[in-house]
């Protein structure tokens, strides 16, 4: 297996930056090891090899090496916060609900006598109101609406 040396040389004004981060971080948080894996990687002030360090900071070889990789790939932005995922649900607003309240407003098909939560589903992503809806999701809407127009799943 070829193993690549990733070298660091920060300078003067990243080193003070990192040196300042390193107190407003928790003792045990992730990016506080990836400082001070990072500044014990430095070439200027001089390196520790992986294997003296990893002991010393409780984690892997294999982390110290990906840290080192991700500093020459990313430079002093892999300390930026990411941009966070938005969740399914929260991308449910109004315009679903009113949507939801819409359908069961309608007569069910196929001669049921209740709406299903599947068909629910179902007709929202036909209608293109959302690219997909679980029946989970529909169940908590009506729960919210406190909708009784619609059959819940037996568990028998």
């Amino acid at each position: 297996m070829l193993m690549i040396i990733h070298r660091l040389h920060l300078t003067a004004e990243e080193r003070q930056t990192l040196e300042g981060w390193q107190k407003k971080y928790k003792k045990q948080s992730p990016k506080l090891r990836q400082l001070q894996i990072v500044l014990n990687s430095d070439e200027v002030t001089g390196r520790r090899p992986a294997g003296e360090l990893a002991p010393v900071l409780g984690v892997s070889t294999r982390t110290i090496e990906r840290v080192r990789c991700q500093f020459c790939q990313e430079g002093m932005g892999m300390f930026e916060a990411k941009a966070r995922k938005t969740r399914s649900d929260k991308k449910i607003d109004g315009r679903v609900e009113a949507h939801l309240t819409a359908l069961l407003c309608q007569s069910p098909p196929d001669e049921e006598p209740r709406w299903k939560l599947q068909v629910l589903a179902e007709r929202l992503v036909s209608l293109q109101v959302v690219a997909h809806i679980s029946t989970t999701m529909v169940r908590r809407l009506l729960k919210k609406t406190n909708s009784s127009l619609f059959t819940a799943p037996s568990n028998g």
